[in-house]
């Protein structure tokens, strides 16, 4: 919404998206007093929802002024995902089953959940999430595999907020062995009797796109056996939507 008397925008939502609008249009980096000429924003306003948008990585500093920042990036990445896997996923979660035969799930964060966006049925009975369902990402292999590439402080403080102290020193600890094998387990955290092994879907900045995982039930499921499945097709699912873009 814009003042009827000039092109200013007037609500705080309005400044902040000519702000945006402005840096992205600079291909590079503007300053603040460049923002403030090309939006008609005061100056000071500029600075202060500036300062604000580089807290929440929307913008980066540079040397020049500011720039684009990575979350915007990873915001667009999120948004194209589901889409993107649906044509993407099919014949890796095929090669998968073919080698497992178990519960299988790509999934992508919403919030402090992972949001199923493609399930295959294995032998677990009942089964214990389908395309649509939220699973929360503290617990499931699906989460950790993502979190632990997260670099947004919001969400990895919505999920953080409320564990006790031994509990985020273990989930900080699984953080840096998904980090350095690719790997998350979760054993029979989320659902009874159920072991889940997934592995990170990432986009070429190392941002979390999605995750695969298979689950199967705790008597059966080796998951020395399934990692290294399980990281091979989330590095061919990486590729292929690699491809998507190229």
């Amino acid at each position: 919404m814009r003042s009827a008397l000039s092109d200013e925008p007037v609500s705080v939502l309005d400044r902040i998206l000519a702000i945006l609008d402005t840096a992205r249009e600079s291909h590079g980096s503007t300053t603040i007093t460049q923002l403030a000429l090309a939006t008609g924003i005061p100056k000071s306003t500029v600075s202060r929802l500036v300062g604000d948008l580089v807290r929440q990585r929307y913008l980066v500093r540079t040397e020049e002024g500011v720039a684009i920042g990575l979350r915007l990036f990873e915001l667009g990445a999120r948004a194209s995902t589901p889409r993107r896997l649906s044509a993407a996923a099919l014949p890796v979660l095929a090669e998968l089953f073919n080698a497992t035969g178990e519960h299988l799930n790509v999934a992508v964060q919403e919030g402090r959940d992972m949001l199923s966006v493609i399930s295959v049925r294995g032998r677990l009975r009942p089964v214990p999430s389908r395309a649509g369902v939220r699973v929360p990402s503290a617990t499931t292999a699906l989460g950790k595999a993502v979190l632990a590439f997260t670099v947004d402080e919001g969400v990895l403080g919505s999920v953080i907020t409320g564990l006790d102290a031994e509990r985020r020193h273990t989930l900080e600890k699984e953080f840096a062995s998904v980090r350095a094998e690719s790997v998350a387990i979760d054993r029979c955290e989320t659902f009874p009797g159920v072991v889940g092994v997934a592995s990170p879907v990432l986009s070429p900045e190392r941002l979390p796109l999605a995750a695969i995982s298979v689950a199967g039930p705790v008597a059966d499921m080796d998951p020395k056996r399934m990692a290294p499945l399980v990281r091979h097709a989330a590095l061919a699912l990486t590729h292929r939507l690699a491809l998507q873009v190229a």
